[in-house]
């Protein structure tokens, strides 16, 4: 008899007949008790430290891992990437970790990110966010030495750090942002991008990120740096209550990002609604290029919807062919809520004397429903989709601003 052995045939003999088993609780555990993501996650601690064992101080040392989030909860993405990078810095080595996981860019900072995307076909571009750190810091600073307002050196030096948090991670991974108000337009917007008129932006990634009406502004930076093409959904929030056009182009806006994005194109400050539309139509709703690739779309509400001021003031404009000043009886806009299936409040209106002194109830306007309904925002929103108004409903102004998105 003639034995052929080899160190194959031990190392699969011993595979064979070894079992690792883990002790839980006073029970014993098999290796197939527990999930891909456990066993993924132990082979890659196992590698680490015999990775620690081998380091040679005279050559290059680098750990690479890619994708370690595979068959991984989310909440254990966070905590082995956690878990990673202080093995990292206690052993002051270097590693690189390849991942498409938003967990896992919420565990690093952002001075040890580096962002890759497509820039055209077999081609990328890798963006690093140390500069970009540093850039920022760089402002900060400067603010500093100008003796600009607290309220605006607190923004600069914290806004980042807090967006890095909250919704860093969509946007480094997006083909497309929309950055949006409240709740109620992630509701609408998402409702309305599943339909089949806007197919193509279904076969992108789409960052939505809320940001209420003053701080959309702040993204200019990231956006400009990133490259990525972004469209800004927000109030034109003129100051008045308006009983004619006249009182809304002599009105000015209240919002933060608009009155920005106008003073970086113009180089001057917003004076009034007139200003704005024109302003709005001669740009196309284009506030921020990168060379000849337009970047940023800034839509508001205009003339051609209605002289609205809000999302709903439009959506409602359009549904019922009135403009925003016009009145209507509470008996009228209690006709049109019952036919629409609508939810709105309809407010008692006031009390006025007319020419000859006598007591008559002063007419309503679509601002006065809309501070009535201001609580009810997300019934209002959900009454439009689940009616199937939701396109029929589209105002001009966010219509244009999703088309423009679909482009190349």
């Amino acid at each position: 008899m003639s034995l052929d052995v080899t160190e194959e045939g031990i190392r699969e003999f011993l595979n064979e007949i070894i079992c690792a088993k883990y002790l839980l609780d006073g029970y014993s555990l098999n290796e197939t008790a527990q999930g891909l993501g456990y066993s993924n996650m132990i082979l890659m601690h196992i590698k680490l430290e015999n990775y620690f064992k081998t380091l040679d101080e005279t050559l290059v040392n680098l750990f690479f891992i890619e994708e370690p989030e595979s068959h991984m909860h989310p909440q254990m993405q966070h905590v082995f990437s956690k878990y990673l990078l202080e093995c990292y810095e206690k052993k002051n080595i270097q590693g690189l970790v390849s991942t498409h996981s938003n967990e896992i860019v919420k565990s690093c900072n952002m001075e040890n990110l580096r962002v890759i995307r497509k820039k055209e076909e077999f081609k990328s571009e890798i963006f690093d966010f140390n500069y970009f750190k540093k850039e920022i810091e760089d402002k900060r600073l400067k603010s500093e030495d100008e003796n600009c307002d607290e309220e605006s050196k607190d923004l600069l030096k914290n806004f980042y750090s807090f967006f890095f948090e909250i919704g860093f991670s969509e946007i480094v991974f997006a083909d497309r942002v929309i950055l949006y108000e409240g709740d109620t337009e992630r509701l609408y917007l998402k409702k309305i991008i599943s339909l089949n008129d806007f197919e193509e932006l279904q076969k992108k990634y789409i960052a939505f990120i809320q940001v209420g009406g003053a701080y959309a502004y702040n993204f200019k930076k990231i956006i400009e740096f990133l490259k990525i093409k972004t469209l800004i959904i927000t109030d034109i929030d003129y100051n008045c209550y308006p009983k004619n056009t006249i009182e809304i182009t002599d009105a000015n806006s209240t919002n933060a990002t608009i009155k920005n994005f106008y003073e970086d194109n113009k180089g001057n400050s917003l004076k009034n609604i007139k200003e704005l539309y024109k302003w709005i139509e001669a740009s196309e709703n284009i506030v921020l290029k990168n060379k000849n690739d337009e970047l940023i779309y800034l839509a508001i509400q205009t003339s051609r919807d209605n002289y609205t001021r809000t999302l709903e003031e439009a959506m409602l404009a359009k549904k019922f062919s009135i403009k925003a000043y016009e009145r209507k009886s509470r008996e009228e806009w209690k006709e049109l809520k019952k036919n629409s299936k609508l939810k709105f409040s309809i407010p008692i209106p006031k009390e006025k004397k007319n020419e000859e002194g006598k007591k008559e109830k002063d007419e309503i306007r679509l601002r006065n429903i809309l501070d009535s309904t201001s609580k009810g925002k997300t019934n209002f929103m959900y009454s439009v989709i689940l009616n199937n108004l939701a396109l029929k409903m589209l105002p001009d102004y966010i219509e244009r601003g999703l088309k423009w998105l679909m482009k190349k």
